[in-house]
């Protein structure tokens, strides 16, 4: 960083953002989170104006898709709610602090990158990089000693958190950077990240650890896909690089690497030993509805006599109902994060789980199908962004922005994370990303 261009609001700003991001996962830090973000977004705040006035078509393209969707929002909780009041309260406190998150990104992007900085991808990427490896040290080194303590190796370890998700939550928010850093070096660019191949593996490996000892199957999955992708992406770019026989070797090493951790996956994890026949038994959501009680007490059994794995049974079996409920409510309900709860209990009576456990049928449930068009279209402009970038100057923080938003789409599938510390924390740093994209835009293609 050049010290000399740098003052002191965006010094502050700085150490804002990466406190925020190193805090939005821990719990009982609410206030503290607020007191940041806040503060944060007032620091902010000009420089997101200044942003606005240089007229970037994509910013002001997916700022205006995001707008649309804050509309239609306040139209759900002003007149298809049964009770307004209590939507409004919600919008507030997920999305308007949702909104804060996405503006200090932009606006600490803007303030970065008039800063005329000499390696200003770099700087962006260790913005993320250094709270969110801080935060996975302090949760393997909290896990570790509960390891030493108990003299046993063991796994579901929270470490820091409340929760062993929350760990790949914010490990997602750093998988893009490394993998966008590794396959530049690979493909003879320059690192984005201004560290040893090394450093970047050792937090690469950290990331991994923390992910298994938290038992977190879905982010194990995140990560690999992420990879995968990423190599996919960067193929064509590769073939100019190395020889077909070199990327064939590559390509088969990798394939065998997947496939012994598929293989080491199906035999240390019970989840997955029972899943085949476990998806149409969940299906079947009339014919059985012990899904409601979302316990692991007398479950069905499968046609090999045993009992249906429960992850699975529960999250393909409320993912079933949650799409039958937003068939009945294609314009939304309300804003709330206990929908597919109250919708249970009308229905059926009884309620075991306040939410579907995929993201996108979550979302539905509140905001109905134009939600989800207006929320998929933002996500694509992201996307699109950081794919422009990448296809016309090869910039790496567009590379990372395509990882982002793409495996943070595909993650909730599986999870509901379009609420809570989970939205906010992506949206900082998609706004992060975007903004430095298209405020950087010349420079990046002059260079």
């Amino acid at each position: 960083m050049n010290r000399s261009r740098m003052n002191l609001s965006t010094w502050v700003l700085l150490a804002l953002s990466g406190m925020l991001l190193f805090v939005y996962t821990l719990p009982h830090v609410i206030t503290l989170r607020l007191f940041l973000l806040v503060t944060a977004f007032l620091i902010s705040a000009r420089a997101f104006l200044t942003a606005l006035r240089q007229q970037q078509n994509e910013l002001i393209s997916a700022l205006t898709i995001y707008a649309f969707l804050q509309a239609w929002m306040l139209v759900v909780a002003l007149f298809i709610a049964d009770q307004s009041i209590p939507s409004l309260l919600e919008w507030k406190g997920q999305w308007l602090t949702t909104t804060l998150s996405f503006v200090i990104g932009i606006g600490l992007a803007a303030m970065l990158m008039g800063a005329h900085l000499r390696k200003p991808s770099s700087v962006i990427a260790l913005v993320v990089a250094i709270p969110i490896t801080l935060l996975v040290v302090a949760n393997n080194a909290a896990v570790l000693y509960d390891i030493l303590r108990q003299e046993t190796f063991i796994t579901h370890d929270p470490g820091i958190t409340d929760h062993t998700a929350n760990i790949g939550y914010a490990i997602a928010l750093l998988e893009p950077l490394l993998v966008a850093d590794m396959l530049s070096r690979i493909g003879r660019r320059t690192p984005l990240l201004p560290v040893s191949i090394w450093v970047a593996s050792i937090v690469l490996g950290l990331s991994v650890f923390a992910l298994v000892i938290a038992s977190s199957r879905n982010g194990l999955l995140t990560m690999l896909l992420a990879f995968i992708f990423g190599g996919i992406m960067m193929l064509s770019e590769l073939r100019k690089i190395y020889s077909p026989k070199r990327i064939a070797a590559v390509f088969l090493i990798g394939t065998l690497l997947i496939l012994g951790y598929v293989g080491v996956a199906l035999k240390s994890d019970p989840r997955w030993q029972n899943f085949a026949e476990t998806v149409p038994i969940a299906w079947d959501i009339d014919r059985d509805t012990r899904w409601l009680n979302s316990t692991g007490y007398d479950l069905p059994l499968s046609p090999s006599g045993k009992p249906v794995e429960l992850s699975a049974y529960n999250r393909i079996a409320w993912a079933h109902e949650a799409w039958r409920m937003l068939l009945t409510h294609p314009w939304g309900t309300e804003i709330s994060r206990d929908t597919f709860y109250r919708l249970e209990l009308v229905k059926y009576g009884h309620a075991g789980m306040a939410h579907s456990h995929n993201g996108w049928l979550d979302f539905g449930l509140n905001f109905g199908f134009p939600g989800l068009i207006l929320w998929a279209t933002f996500l694509f402009l992201l996307a699109r962004t950081g794919w422009r970038a990448w296809q016309e100057y090869r910039e790496p923080l567009g590379f990372a922005l395509i990882l982002l938003v793409v495996m943070f789409a595909f993650r909730a599938l599986f999870d509901s994370i379009f609420r809570n510390h989970m939205i906010e924390q992506f949206m900082l740093v998609a706004g992060l990303l975007i903004g430095a994209l298209t405020l950087n835009k010349k420079r990046a293609m002059s260079t």
